[in-house]
């Protein structure tokens, strides 16, 4: 019997010493204060189920700086849009701690020389490489866009089907054959087998980032079987139409003595970098489809464009249409920016290396220490009403001639789409241009009237989140449209 006592009296001691190491936390001075939270969970709970009302609240309470706790990670929220360029200089904030833990977490990647590889790789998708990529996603979705008509059910000459389906096999295909190449007859790892699987697979990125095994998650188990049967290395390098991206990162890890698995798991985190590019579309159609007076606007955006350019070439040649010609057009560029606004739910996160005195924007300094993490949240300040009028009204045409300020100064970043280290941003941001402009320009379509669905916020923490639930949908290609080729001008 003492001996019993005894053993439970050490588990006791040691659950105690563990949680004081790894949960409890006792503010040190000159800290920015703690949210109070579950004993075991921490802010965890509060934080999934609204994130940016639970910032909010914070805020209110606390100030624009305090730290969070999720399960055994703290976090010191900066809440404050004017500090962004401060968060992003500091030499002591480390992004590359974080990529690392995703990439463990969740794909059990590891890369050797990740900063170089990275580094590398990143110039693919800027400069002649954008252009370049973009030619062949214009190609690939325009080929979706005729298959998609050709496949799905036709009643009373409408397309009919769900939104997420159509987007699937429209956006989701083009990126993942500008990413992968066009898949062979037998291929496995093939657009829609991959969609259906990795789209599962997401829902529970959340959970794996912070740690939690993935045996956890039998479904999302089962969807990365299904995913990790990709071609070799060397038959997707092979492919003429691979990425130049992919290409140079395959051949990197393969001459660094990187496993055919590890370029599987990288392959797989560059697909989730992109997957937010396809949830940007559907987004973009259903609230076209959910305000009139957005696709009245954009509509004759589009066609105002299209006789300006079609006056100067044969009237049996393509539109063309470059970056800089999209760029050009403030109504697509507000709507877009505008939808980002809305669903965004990216949570910009860094490690911080040594213990630091952190100055904010206004001055004031806060002790953070090593070992933490450090975060802004820009959905906290996209759904701030005093940067963005009426946050929760869907404006199309918010960001036309627009500055936003923040306790009466303005704001030098107000949107923040797909966080600050992101290469990819401008080829994500055209990419979404170029879908929403050639699928106006192509077709009529509307949801099925009544139904409707939101961003579903218990997936803050993803950079764009996903639908509460899916919606009937209808589309048809109008007759008669010039099609449009994407050019190439001086970048």
């Amino acid at each position: 019997m003492a001996a019993v006592t005894l053993y439970l009296a050490v588990a006791v001691v040691t659950l105690l010493v563990m949680y004081i190491k790894y949960f409890g936390r006792k503010k040190k001075e000159g800290e920015p204060p703690i949210v109070p939270g579950h004993f075991l969970f921490g802010n965890g709970m509060a934080f999934s189920q609204n994130a940016v009302e639970f910032i909010h609240k914070s805020t209110a309470r606390f100030g624009k700086v305090f730290t969070i706790r999720l399960l055994n990670q703290h976090v010191t929220i900066i809440n404050d849009p004017h500090s962004y360029e401060q968060v992003c200089k500091e030499r002591n904030f480390d992004f590359d701690a974080i990529q690392k833990q995703v990439n463990n977490n969740v794909f059990s990647l590891k890369l050797h020389d990740s900063k170089k590889m990275i580094k590398e790789a990143s110039k693919k998708v800027k400069g002649q490489y954008l252009y370049a990529t973009m030619q062949l996603f214009a190609h690939h979705l325009q080929e979706a866009f005729d298959a998609s008509t050709e496949s799905t059910p036709v009643e009373n000459g409408w397309c009919k089907g769900r939104l997420r389906a159509m987007s699937s096999k429209t956006m989701f295909k083009a990126i993942f054959r500008t990413i992968f190449g066009k898949e062979k007859p037998d291929d496995v790892f093939e657009p829609m087998t991959v969609y259906k699987n990795f789209d599962l697979f997401h829902k529970y990125f959340n959970f794996l980032w912070l740690g939690l095994p993935i045996k956890l998650f039998p479904k999302a188990c089962r969807a990365l079987e299904m995913l990790v049967q990709m071609p070799t290395s060397n038959d997707i390098i092979n492919r003429d139409d691979v990425s130049d991206y992919i290409r140079y990162s395959t051949q990197f890890m393969k001459a660094n003595g990187q496993t055919e698995a590890d370029i599987i798991g990288h392959n797989l985190v560059f697909l989730h970098v992109n997957y937010n590019t396809f949830r940007v579309s559907y987004w973009l159609i259903y609230y076209l489809t959910k305000h009139p007076e957005a696709i009245g606007a954009l509509v004759a955006e589009i066609d105002d464009t299209v006789r300006v350019k079609s006056e100067t070439c044969d009237d049996d040649c393509d539109i063309e249409l470059s970056i800089q010609d999209l760029d050009r057009l403030p109504v697509l560029n507000s709507f877009l920016n505008e939808t980002i606004r809305y669903t965004s739910g990216v949570l910009m996160v860094r490690a911080i290396t040594e213990d630091t005195a952190f100055t904010m924007e206004d001055g004031s300094v806060h002790n953070l220490r090593a070992g933490d993490r450090v975060a802004m949240y820009p959905p906290a300040i996209h759904n701030d009403p005093e940067v963005f009028k009426n946050p929760e009204e869907f404006k199309y045409d918010r960001f036309i001639d627009a500055k936003f300020y923040k306790e009466g100064k303005e704001i030098r970043n107000p949107l923040l789409a797909f966080g600050s280290l992101c290469p990819g941003k401008r080829l994500a941001m055209t990419q979404a241009k170029w879908f929403i402009f050639n699928f106006a320009h192509q077709f009529d379509f509307q949801t099925e009237e009544g139904q409707a669905c939101c961003p579903d916020v218990k997936y803050y923490g993803n950079e764009i989140l996903p639908p509460t639930n899916d919606v009937d949908f209808l589309y048809r290609r109008i007759e008669n449209r010039r099609r449009i080729e994407f050019v190439h001008d001086r970048l």
